[in-house]
């Protein structure tokens, strides 16, 4: 049977999930290392020189455990450094841009973007948004990612009014994975379509690691080794193409999944399991790569 893929995915805290679900719904058999460092969010109010070097050790974190792809599942992260931790770790680093692109696509005359206001500072944003021919408002609301943060976690109440500018828009661009949580909550409070990178992001990240999609346990290895896939017991196709979430030093963000309704409501549970590595091994593995 073929080796189960596992992909890296790092974030500051929770706005990575959104790019986990997408990224379980399209695979079959996959293992997810789910890293937040939430020990230096919110990353929107950090330097650039900074979040590279809180994303390098994160990076290397999901180098000791061999990935064969990671996603920056954080916009502000992707524009301050992907192309730096690109030329770094040898496997490939996916990055979560805004999706301006989709929003032009769709017709959008006028559409706001929602970043952080790091991600509004830097060259790769700015040079994203040169490039379009539409009109954009750019919009960095500086607490939002924060308070959706605890809305996701904690459950505390989130009012949009008191983050977002009114006005009538063509389309709301998502340029924070943060925001991406609160995708339908956004939609409505404009009345407007909503766009964000989180599907094209999941794609991308599963092509580089060889599975676009693909189950393990089916047709591509029915004679492998001589024994097909009718004769494996039902117990071992059904491990073959579970994906596993493995959270390394979340318990919030695994508690928070594992026990409330806000994961099962997207996939089935049966096709998900969960798990949380101990703490000793996230303080093994940076010593060991250092």
């Amino acid at each position: 049977m073929a080796q189960r893929v596992s992909i890296g995915i790092f974030d500051s805290g929770a706005g990575g999930l959104g790019v986990l679900f997408e990224c379980l719904r399209l695979s079959h058999g996959v293992r997810y290392f789910y890293l937040a460092d939430e020990a230096h969010a919110p990353y929107g109010s950090r330097t650039e020189q900074e979040i590279a070097s809180y994303v390098r050790e994160g990076l290397q974190i999901f180098g000791v455990l061999g990935v064969d792809a990671a996603v920056l599942a954080c916009n502000t992260a992707t524009a301050a450094c992907v192309e730096e931790m690109r030329r770094a770790f040898p496997f490939p680093v996916v990055g979560t841009e805004p999706a301006v692109r989709l929003a032009e696509r769709a017709g959008c005359k006028h559409a706001l973007v929602l970043v952080t206001p790091r991600t509004a500072q830097c060259a790769r944003f700015r040079a994203l948004l040169a490039r379009e021919k539409e009109r954009f408002t750019v919009f960095s609301p500086p607490r939002l990612a924060s308070a959706v943060e605890r809305f996701v976690t904690e459950g505390e109440p989130l009012s949009l009014s008191c983050h977002l500018p009114r006005g009538a828009f063509g389309g709301v661009v998502l340029g924070c994975t943060h925001y991406t949580l609160v995708k339908d909550e956004i939609a409505a409070f404009y009345s407007s379509p909503v766009f964000d990178g989180n599907p094209g992001t999941a794609r991308r990240v599963l092509s580089l690691a060889g599975r676009d999609g693909q189950p393990l346990a089916g047709i591509s290895d029915h004679q492998k080794g001589g024994l097909t896939t009718n004769k494996r017991s039902a117990q071992e196709c059904e491990c073959a193409t579970k994906n596993e979430v493995i959270f390394l030093n979340s318990p919030k963000l695994y508690n928070k999944l594992h026990n409330e309704h806000m994961f099962s409501t997207r996939f089935p549970p049966k096709n998900v399991i969960f798990s949380q590595m101990s703490e000793n091994f996230f303080d093994f593995s940076k010593k060991k790569w250092s």
